[in-house]
């Protein structure tokens, strides 16, 4: 079973890889430059067809969801633990539920906003983009120092 575990790690951490990289790439460096093209048409047009084709980020979201439950899972989580809210009153627990607040308002985020233009909200994002991050490692090393 350690092996579904160390599976489950390196594909959580390659799927939050793509998600956030993906993300800030197209936030910090695709959005810029595609509002600088002239035509102000071509640029619409080149940024419309990209949307048109999907993103990775939904893929990725998904993978996340199941290799965190497995992740949990392997950690000795049960469901019973979870949806009683039990798991939450422990360091881990708190350190967990940060975590999915942090992602729930990305995924918020992605769902009201989306691609439409947000100028700050999405520098907002791509913070609790870090955050989730910061919690991650916390979340793993040292629980505790959370809350």
């Amino acid at each position: 079973m350690m092996g579904l575990y160390r599976l489950s790690v390196v594909l959580h951490i390659l799927s939050a890889s793509v998600w956030l990289g993906h993300m800030f790439f197209w936030s910090v460096f695709v959005g810029p430059v595609t509002k600088r093209i002239h035509p102000p048409q071509t640029g619409h047009l080149l940024r419309q067809s990209s949307l048109r084709f999907g993103g990775l980020g939904w893929p990725a979201l998904f993978m996340l969801f199941i290799t965190g439950i497995v992740m949990l899972h392997q950690h000795g989580v049960t469901w019973q633990e979870f949806f009683s809210g039990e798991l939450f009153l422990s360091p881990f627990g708190r350190a967990l539920r940060i975590k999915f607040l942090l992602v729930s308002c990305m995924v918020l985020y992605q769902l009201f906003i989306g691609h439409r233009p947000a100028p700050r909200l999405i520098y907002l994002n791509m913070l609790i983009a870090l955050a989730i991050l910061w919690v991650s490692v916390l979340l793993v090393r040292a629980p505790g120092v959370l809350i």
